[in-house]
């Protein structure tokens, strides 16, 4: 929680109180099919065409080493857009109480739990995982860490007094950009989207494009959840073409990154160009 907040001293003299088949709006391909398509980006509460229309990325059955779905290759056009859709959206949404961006959080939950058996089924393909693995493991990560951000999110301290001097202030950061591995991508999605979205940030997500049908059919449950539109945007696409803006776009006020070291450090110095925070594992 801590990483998505600023921190404000303050003089105490001035203390103020998935994709889809063509243009549906969810995934009607059963994942026992020979194939998926899944060719949209989620942006401004909207399953929308990428605008790379002639271009995709294949995603590998780690059983097999067959091709078993196909990814939207996005571009920066589509990314900028996410961004855009994000920050338009976050100051209502920072400015909605706790209570209520928990009420969503939970929303988003239950909406997970619908989805959560194709999660599993798609984790043994795109992951590898084995099957009981996927089930009871990999599927469980984000509920579990949804239910664990919920229950703590109300002792956190937002308002610090320091010897009646000075009053710390926490508030959400701003536009945050996650991008997550392939390997626990649903533990890596939730440990920075919940907690993100509790303290009031506004999120862009860019998943592993090695391991991306278990983010869209998350996404799939955050746009039955009635989220409001912009609160939460996914990417789909490669680092070069998605990651890259976010990190450089002023627009985005942190990028939280787990991946490589190599791909760390070139985060941390394409975000020194907008002095934006990068937090990287």
């Amino acid at each position: 929680m801590l990483h998505f907040l600023h921190h404000f001293p303050r003089s105490g003299f001035a203390r103020t109180s998935l994709v889809l088949r063509s243009a549906s709006t969810k995934a009607s391909t059963p994942l026992a099919a020979a194939h998926l398509l899944y060719d949209k980006q989620y942006i401004n509460g909207k399953w929308v065409p990428s605008s790379n229309k002639d271009s995709f990325i294949d995603v590998t059955d780690s059983n097999t080493g067959e091709i078993f779905a196909t990814v939207a290759d996005g571009t920066a056009v589509d990314t900028e857009q996410a961004i855009i859709a994000a920050s338009n959206a976050f100051h209502s949404w920072s400015n909605l109480s706790l209570l209520e961006r928990k009420r969503y959080i939970q929303q988003i939950l239950e909406e997970y739990e619908k989805v959560k058996p194709d999660i599993a089924n798609a984790l043994t393909k795109e992951l590898g995982a084995p099957q009981e693995f996927a089930k009871n493991v990999h599927s469980e990560l984000y509920p579990f860490y949804s239910r664990q951000y919920l229950s703590i999110v109300d002792e956190y301290e937002w308002v610090e007094e320091l010897d009646d001097i000075a009053l710390v202030v926490k508030e959400p950061i701003g536009v945050v950009g996650a991008i997550t591995p392939w390997n626990w991508p649903l533990n890596q999605i939730a440990c920075k989207m919940v907690p993100a979205l509790l303290a009031g940030c506004t999120f862009v997500l860019k998943p592993s494009e090695v391991t991306p049908i278990n983010a869209y059919l998350l996404t799939e449950a955050v746009h039955a959840s009635g989220l409001p539109p912009g609160v939460f945007n996914m990417v789909c696409g490669t680092g070069p073409k998605v990651g890259e803006v976010l990190a450089t776009h002023p627009l985005v006020d942190m990028v939280s990154f787990t991946g490589s070291t190599g791909v760390g450090k070139h985060l941390h110095m394409l975000g020194s160009s907008t002095v934006k925070r990068v937090r990287s594992e």
